[in-house]
C-alpha cells in the first residue's frame, strides 16, 4: 500500500511528519531560553514519558512474545508501510529491527535541517521507543540514524535482564 490514493494512509503520514515539525519547534523554543543541553534533556524526558504512556498496547507481549511485538509495535500503526521495518526472526532472547524509513526523519530533511541536526532529532525522538518498550517490560538498545547510514534507527529488543546472544560465552551462560 502506498500513500498515493489512500487518504487515511496519507493523513497518518502527515500526522507523523507534523509531530516531527513540533519536535523542532519545541526544541528551538527551549534552546533559545535554556540552551542546547537543557533543550535536549527536557525533550528526551518529555518524549520518554509520552512513550511510556503508550506501553499498555505493547506490554501484553512481555516478557518474550516477540512475534506479537512485531505486529503491535514494529509493524504499527499501518502494517509497516511508513517505517518499512526490516525485522529479524524472533528468537527466545529478543528481536532486532532496522527501520528503512521514518516520517519524522523525512520531515526534518524536508525542513532543510542539516544531517547533524537530523541525527540529533533522531536521538531525541528515540526516547519514545525507549519509554514504550521499557515501560512495557523489555530491555532495548537503539542505534539512531547518523549521517551516511541507510534508513533510520535500528532497535534491539530483549527480554528484561536477558543478556544479548553475542555477549554469551560458548557454554551458553
Amino acid at each position: 500500500m502506498t500513500t498515493d490514493g489512500h487518504p487515511l494512509q496519507q493523513a497518518l503520514k502527515d500526522a507523523y511528519m507534523s509531530r516531527g515539525q513540533l519536535y523542532v519547534a519545541f526544541y528551538r523554543a527551549i534552546a533559545k531560553r535554556y540552551g542546547d543541553a537543557a533543550a535536549r534533556s527536557i525533550m528526551k524526558e518529555a518524549i520518554y514519558d509520552w512513550g511510556a504512556g503508550l506501553a499498555t498496547g505493547v506490554s501484553p507481549c512481555a516478557p518474550g512474545n516477540f512475534a506479537g511485538l512485531t505486529d503491535v509495535f514494529f509493524n504499527s500503526p499501518d502494517g509497516g508501510e511508513m517505517f518499512r521495518p526490516d525485522i529479524g526472526a524472533p528468537a527466545h532472547h529478543g528481536i532486532d529491527a532496522h527501520f528503512l524509513a521514518c516520517p519524522l526523519k523525512e520531515a526534518w530533511v524536508a525542513a532543510g535541517l542539516s544531517d547533524d541536526e537530523v541525527a540529533m532529532f533522531c536521538d531525541i525522538a528515540s526516547a519514545a521507543d525507549y519509554g514504550t518498550l521499557e515501560a512495557a517490560g523489555f530491555d532495548i538498545s537503539i542505534t539512531t540514524w547518523t549521517p551516511g547510514s541507510e534508513g533510520c534507527c535500528a532497535l534491539k529488543v530483549r527480554r528484561r535482564g536477558e543478556p544479548d546472544e553475542a555477549s554469551r560465552d560458548s557454554s551458553g551462560q
